[in-house]
Parts: C-alpha cells; sequence; structure tokens
C-alpha cells in the first residue's frame, strides 16, 4: 500500500468515526443499524470532500450544474456555459451524452 492508498483509508476511517460519533451523539436512540449508516455517510462525506480538494489540484475544469444548466467552473474561477437541462422529466431519453 503506497502513501496515498494509506492516507485515503485513514480519511474514510476518521470519517466513518465522526458520522457514527455524531448519530450516537444527535440520534438518543441510536442502534446497531443506525450509527453504521452514520459511519458510511462520514466516511462518504469525507471522501468527497477530499476528492474536491484533490480536482482542483488538477487544473483541469470541472462541470457544474447551477439551476437548469450546465457549466465548466475553470480553475481561475470564470464559468462557461455548457448546456441546458431538458426541464421536462417525462422527455428524457435513458442515456445521453453530455458532449
Amino acid at each position: 500500500m503506497n502513501q496515498a492508498d494509506e492516507e485515503t483509508l485513514n480519511n474514510l476511517i476518521k470519517g466513518g468515526l465522526l458520522g457514527a460519533g455524531l448519530t450516537a451523539l444527535l440520534k438518543q436512540e441510536a442502534d446497531g443499524e443506525d450509527i453504521a449508516v452514520g459511519a458510511l455517510l462520514g466516511a462518504a462525506i469525507l471522501a468527497s470532500i477530499k476528492a474536491s480538494e484533490r480536482a482542483k489540484e488538477t487544473k483541469i475544469p470541472i462541470l457544474v450544474q447551477e439551476g437548469d444548466s450546465l457549466y465548466w467552473k475553470h480553475p481561475d474561477g470564470h464559468k462557461e456555459f455548457f448546456k441546458k437541462l431538458p426541464t421536462d422529466s417525462n422527455h428524457l431519453p435513458p442515456k445521453f451524452k453530455l458532449s
């Protein structure tokens, strides 16, 4: 296991412990299932935050949704319109390309 893998694993454990602890603290009668769900959510949230931080370091634009539109958000902060999303869900195809 390399350094990055160890860091990722440590972050998942920290997020899981944090989520389990918050669940036990916020829910007065938390059972094992509640605590397990809290641990999974904590790990997922922390993993998402870390992934977002690493994505910013790549200097590659990311796709963000604002309302019913998609934009490319560039590392310098400016946004470039990409595509308008359909508003009526009855007309959405089962699969579509973003390009």
